[in-house]
């Protein structure tokens, strides 16, 4: 388990470094590394691990999908159009990781495991949109 969680932090750190190239795999492999991040702190329970995970993919997914423009001059010709399925994905993961910072902080005042079921149903919800947006841009011509 600390094999993966350190190859995992391996990876983010050297994909972070090259984020400011705008590369779209690269990208994604930032994002897919932070969720695996995400995901591990919810499967061990380590809310701060959660914590800090859900502010870096909130972060980085704003910057690299949220943006309109930016994301369309990433994708092929063929694709520019689809662009905005990029900010309506960052629009649901940015929505998701709020409800993720509530249930942290416990704003609603609920129970542990009405809070971890939340959460977790959230983060499903961001992986839906993560794979939406993954399939604009999967089997690029």
């Amino acid at each position: 388990m600390k094999k993966i969680l350190l190859t995992t932090l391996v990876t983010l750190g050297l994909t972070a470094t090259s984020v400011s190239a705008y590369d779209l795999k690269i990208n994604m492999q930032l994002l897919g590394a932070e969720m695996a991040v995400l995901q591990n702190g919810f499967m061990n329970s380590d809310m701060q691990g959660v914590k800090t995970a859900v502010e870096k993919l909130s972060k980085h997914s704003e910057e690299l999908l949220g943006n309109k423009k930016k994301f369309k001059e990433m994708l092929p010709e063929s694709k520019k159009h689809k662009a905005g399925e990029a900010v309506m994905s960052a629009q649901i993961i940015a929505h998701n990781v709020q409800i993720i910072r509530d249930q942290i902080e416990n704003k609603l005042n609920k129970s542990g495991i009405e809070r971890r079921e939340e959460s977790q149903r959230a983060y499903t919800y961001i992986e839906h949109a993560c794979f939406r947006c993954h399939n604009i841009v999967r089997d690029v011509e």
